[in-house]
């Protein structure tokens, strides 16, 4: 079957993760390395970079090539609305497009910039977040997860990463990828997958089945957690501002190594928000999701992931931002006039 279609399989990581070592020991496959951009050439937006590959693709596709092809993403690629687009894009256009499918989702990390990111090991820049974020976010996203320098790696440390990777993303499977390019047998072989893998995978993040009641059976011995984290109340955002600075610290309740949720700030009554946490900062931004909606939530749905977490620790400290009694009878009148320290949300229909 797969000789029938163009199979396409991405591959993302950060900066030096070996992207390319992958792509290119992945023998037999073709490849469609950094969109042919660089430097300042690479798009800015997801939907470019979507469009783009979708054009390529569709191209080899009406030349009639087949067969697996690979697709080196650039390390500053927003993975999962690139992925999602794209297969959007494939389903939407032409005959030619409908012979072209996303079979596999890879992620290649170095278990030094999970040490170094995620698990805090030195200290860690300002500008570190992002890369943070990416690299959490490449996990979580992910049909197949390569790690790269786990013969150097301590087994403690190897026996984390993947109890970490099996909680942000417990479809993956993850295998080795070594400094000469030898793949563990997970790797060496992606085997056809059917259609809209990339929503599938969007749809089975750890988080979202910790919040349905679906998570992650803990290993035997293993200080990797999730915690969740609900109470229908709206946070006072000056309070929740201070518990973020001071109260969630490694040393208090654990070391969170990611979080991500909904959340509802009681100054923005109107609109739910998107928590998410990788490092040590945490992005509170809008989703598309009005509050009165049907589907919304109410109030907070949070999942923490991290190291020896103290539950009771992380909830009295979210407790403590939340209103009281006497301000959630006031109303959202009163709650627009309390002080908001967070940055403004921009949704997409405001100009």
């Amino acid at each position: 079957m797969i000789d029938s279609f163009l199979s396409v399989i991405l591959i993302s990581g950060l900066a030096g993760a070996g992207k390319t070592t992958l792509a290119t020991v992945l023998t037999g496959i073709n490849r469609v390395p950094d969109l042919e951009l660089g430097g300042d050439g690479w798009p800015e937006s997801s939907e470019a970079v979507a469009l783009h590959l979708a054009d390529r693709l569709g191209e080899l596709a009406d030349r009639g090539q087949r067969g697996r092809v690979v697709v080196e993403l650039n390390h500053r690629a927003d993975t999962p609305h690139v992925a999602l687009m794209l297969e959007a894009l494939l389903r939407d256009r032409g005959p030619a497009c409908r012979r072209v499918v996303i079979n596999q989702l890879f992620t290649v990390a170095r278990v030094e910039d999970i040490g170094r990111h995620l698990f805090r090991d030195t200290p860690s820049d300002a500008d570190d977040f992002e890369t943070a974020e990416r690299l959490a976010t490449q996990l979580e996203f992910a049909t197949t997860v390569a790690l790269v320098g786990v013969e150097a790696a301590a087994m403690q440390r190897r026996s984390d990463i993947k109890a970490l990777i099996a909680r942000l993303n417990p479809k993956a499977a993850v295998g080795f990828l070594s400094a000469a390019g030898k793949l563990s047998q997970v790797l060496s072989f992606a085997g056809l997958r059917g259609s809209d893998v990339a929503r599938d995978v969007g749809r089975s993040q750890g988080w979202m089945r910790e919040l349905a009641g679906r998570g992650t059976t803990p290993e035997r011995g293993s200080a990797i957690t999730s915690v969740v984290f609900r109470d229908p109340r709206p946070f006072h955002p000056e309070r929740l501002a201070a518990v973020l600075e001071a109260c969630l610290e490694p040393e208090d309740v654990g070391l969170i190594i990611r979080s991500r949720g909904l959340m509802q700030l009681a100054t923005r009554a109107d609109r739910v928000g998107s928590w998410s946490s990788a490092g040590t900062v945490v992005t509170i931004e809008p989703t598309g999701m009005e509050s009165w909606d049907a589907q919304s939530p109410v109030g907070q749905e949070i999942v923490f992931t991290g190291r020896a977490l103290r539950p009771e620790l992380i909830a009295r400290a979210l407790r403590a931002a939340l209103l009281g009694d006497d301000e959630l009878v006031s109303g959202p009148m009163e709650w627009a006039t309390y002080s908001d320290p967070f940055p403004e949300w921009v949704t997409e229909h405001e100009h």
